[in-house]
């Protein structure tokens, strides 16, 4: 293919892409909530977390995990309330919380047992962390009332009190997480970068972190550094769409045609929401390689899964200059 052409798919590729820079407004959130039951009590293992926005709908319903916690990927940014259900469980305190863009946390909700019986929850030691149970009251306090200043999108007060918390307790991963994720918001790069480092340090199987890094990466244009990071949350957590294109991107910017290819693949194998445009990624790998042909077939089958809107408009354009210059040959 001509030189013209790779142009113009390099040029698609990075009009999508500015969407995952650090505070886009167009990025969605992120969010773990963990239920913690009163007098440590055990987890009810029946018990269901839904996130409902303030307009009064459901955005996302899940069961718990092994850690009473359920995770929620591409949370449009709003106000949410957290709802707990089951058998044997209510709650027992507000929980609301504002989704900010690119702002990826961990939210704790009380819960209290109504009656039925405890005895058939998992114990509590089997999934207390760092940022569980072991938290002292100090601590906690300080970390819920961030919370609280986060959802009034006080970022300034949040950092204050998330140092308050980080200094009560050392040791707080969830804390320097959250605080890595204000700083960005804030735009203080440099003290984001220096508090999701220290998280990662503290628990080194924090998903979240390891995926923040991975952004504030991809904005700096540190690519193996986006390939590093995401590589980890992916290794860590299941696989979301965001994440993926990330990868994907970052590996045709650093040359590894061959992985971003295979980072396409699995984000269909997995059946994932969202994950259309990674076809226009595979399509500049292949274009990189050579294969024009396969270059092709994917800007197609990107048009079968995403026919409307501008972004499309964009990639018809590509695919019908790439087909005039194949008819050519």
């Amino acid at each position: 293919m001509t030189a013209r052409l790779a142009v113009l798919l390099l040029l698609l590729l990075g009009k999508a892409f500015a969407q995952f820079n650090v505070g886009s407004a167009v990025m969605t959130g992120r969010v773990k909530v963990r239920i913690l039951f009163a007098d440590h009590a055990a987890c009810d293992p029946s018990a269901r977390i839904s996130l409902t926005a303030n307009e009064g709908f459901t955005f996302a319903d899940s069961p718990v995990d092994g850690q009473c916690a359920a995770e929620f990927f591409n949370v449009s940014a709003g106000n949410y309330h957290v709802k707990v259900t089951g058998a044997d469980v209510a709650n027992a305190d507000n929980a609301d919380f504002v989704v900010s863009p690119g702002m990826f946390q961990e939210v704790e909700v009380r819960a209290r047992h109504t009656g039925g019986s405890e005895s058939q929850g998992l114990a509590v030691s089997a999934f207390v962390s760092v940022s569980g149970l072991s938290v002292p009251s100090a601590a906690r306090k300080e970390f819920e009332k961030a919370n609280h200043l986060i959802s009034n999108q006080d970022w300034a007060k949040a950092k204050e009190r998330l140092r308050k918390a980080i200094a009560k307790y050392p040791q707080y991963a969830v804390a320097y997480n959250n605080l890595g994720a204000v700083c960005s918001r804030m735009g203080d790069i440099e003290q984001a970068r220096e508090a999701l480092q220290k998280a990662v340090t503290l628990n080194d199987h924090m998903a979240l972190a390891y995926v923040n890094l991975g952004r504030l990466s991809f904005a700096a244009k540190d690519f193996p550094g986006v390939e590093t990071f995401i590589g980890k949350a992916l290794s860590l957590a299941a696989a979301d769409a965001d994440e993926l294109n990330l990868l994907a991107y970052a590996q045709v910017a650093d040359h590894h045609l061959d992985q971003a290819i295979e980072t396409s693949r699995e984000a269909h194998q997995s059946k994932l929401s969202h994950h259309a445009f990674l076809h226009v990624v595979a399509a500049k790998a292949d274009e990189l390689q050579g294969k024009s042909d396969d270059s092709i077939a994917e800007l197609q089958q990107y048009l079968k899964e995403e026919s409307t809107g501008p972004r499309a408009e964009r990639v018809k354009n590509v695919l019908a200059a790439f087909q005039a210059q194949a008819a050519t040959r």
